[in-house]
This record gives C-alpha cells, structure tokens and sequence, in this order.
C-alpha cells in the first residue's frame, strides 16, 4: 500500500509545482500578480458602425432614432404638353412651355437603414395647359387672314407622389446623393382661362352661357429625379435636386384631343 500512494502522490507534487510556477515567475519579475484584461464593453450602435465600415453586413439593422422625417418642398419647373388632335382638332398644335411652381410638404419613411424610404405628400402644383388653335375653330364661317389663336389654361392640381428615394454614402463633408422614382395621383382642383378675351377654348367653353369644363379630374403619371442632401445638423437638412414629371393619362376632356403634361423642375427642400 504504502509503495502505491508514494509514486501517486508524487506526482500530485510535480503537478501543483507546474501549475503554480508560471504565476510565482510574473510575481518575481513585476513584484505585483498579473492584473486582470479589463472586460471591453461595445454598445450595439458602435458595433454597427464598425460593421458597416469594414463592410460586414450584420444579422439585423439598427433603426434610425426617427424612422419618419419630414420636409418642405419648393419647385419651380417648366411646365408643357403634347397635342394630337382628331376632327376639329386636327389642327391643334403644342404652344412651348411655361413656368409653374408645386409646393408642399413631403414625408420620408425609412425602411431600410437611412438608405431606403417610401417618400409621399401633398403638393400644390400648377400644369400650364397651351395650344395653338387655328383662325377656323369654333367658326361657321372661315375667313382668311385671320392669324391662329392661342389658349393658355393654368390646371391646379393637388399631388400625391408614392416613390421611393435611395440614399448613396457620403459623397462629401455632410452630403450624399439620392435619387428619387415612382408615380404620381393628380386630383385636379380647378382650371383658369388665361386671356379670355381671345383664348378660343374658353369661348367655345362658355358657347352654351354656362361654362363647360375643358379638362378631365385628374391625371396619373410617374416621377423621376435626382439630387443631393446637405446635412446642417442632426435634424436638419437642405434638399436640392432635378425631377420629371411625365402624364399618362389624357387630360383633356374631348376624346377628340390627346395632350398629356410634361414638367421639368428645380427641386428645393428644407428638412426638419
């Protein structure tokens, strides 16, 4: 018995010295017994960050403090149409293009990071609607000489734009790029004759002695743009950009005619 505990409890011996040795070396050399690594705390947001720079897409997205963001809307633009007449309106010709204006606020919802939001509103604009109409319109009798006519209508519509808007990165010191799609709901509001006195729709419109609507309720069409957003601070921000309107559906009353809107505009915003 006592030969079999000898040898075991040897090298019990040998272990407890092997283990203990490196400790007793750091505590010869410093004086001191090696500090404990202090345990580094990293907040899920700064985790984020460092994925997102060293390009490691994380399991889960973090959402913005504020997911919806809202902003007003300044846009001047050139506003014309297209002319496609049929019958009377065979001669109907496309009259240049004309300045309008769209305010209104808009909303921005995030869904994706701050990369990707539903962008909506509701805008106040105003489509320039313009043909040049010949002497013989609206006339029994056609007399020659007579110069063509011109009709200038101002349509007031209420938009509702459902787009989306796609951020990119950086591109400078507080400002990234965007780029803007999708559709429009145009719910018309009124339309003005301008120059009645020899604005030959508007004539022929009140022809019967009460005036005849020349335009149809509404319009649908898409939207595209562009721009860049300067950052101010962490609520604030300035928009600025380019966007085309382009109408698909016919806006004129008569089947007889086809003209459908076009408007190129100066986008400016303010978010706050």
């Amino acid at each position: 018995m006592e030969k079999v505990a000898a040898p075991g409890l040897l090298l019990g011996v040998l272990a407890t010295l092997l283990l203990v040795s490196p400790a007793s070396a750091q505590l010869r050399r410093t004086g001191t017994l090696p500090a404990k690594r202090p345990t580094t705390v990293i907040s899920r947001e700064y985790q984020a960050e460092r994925d997102e720079r060293d390009g490691i897409l994380a399991p889960g997205f973090l959402r913005l403090p504020r997911l919806i963001e809202m902003s007003f809307r300044f846009a001047p633009g050139f506003s014309s149409n297209t002319a496609v007449g049929a019958g009377d309106y065979r001669l109907f010709q496309e009259n240049g293009v004309g300045v309008r204006m769209s305010v209104g606020p808009t909303l921005d919802y995030f869904f994706f990071k701050d990369r990707y939001a539903f962008s909506s509103g509701l805008w106040y604009t105003i489509k320039r609607s313009s043909f040049v109409i010949p002497a013989s319109f609206g006339q029994d009798v056609f007399r020659p000489g007579q110069s063509p006519g011109e009709s200038v209508y101002n349509l007031q519509y209420l938009q509702i734009p459902l787009t989306v808007k796609m951020y990119a990165n950086e591109i400078g010191p507080s400002l990234r790029g965007y780029i803007q799609c999708g559709g429009l709901v145009d719910i018309k509001l009124a339309e003005k004759a301008l120059n009645q006195t020899n604005n030959p729709l508007y004539k022929e419109a009140i022809a019967g002695g009460t005036y005849r609507r020349q335009y149809g309720f509404g319009d649908v069409g898409v939207l595209l743009g562009a721009g860049v957003q300067y950052k101010i601070n962490n609520t604030n921000a300035l928009n600025m950009g380019l966007s085309y309107q382009r109408g698909l559906v016919n806006v004129f009353r008569n089947n007889a005619l086809e003209s459908r809107s076009n408007t190129v505009a100066l986008e400016m915003g303010f978010k706050f």
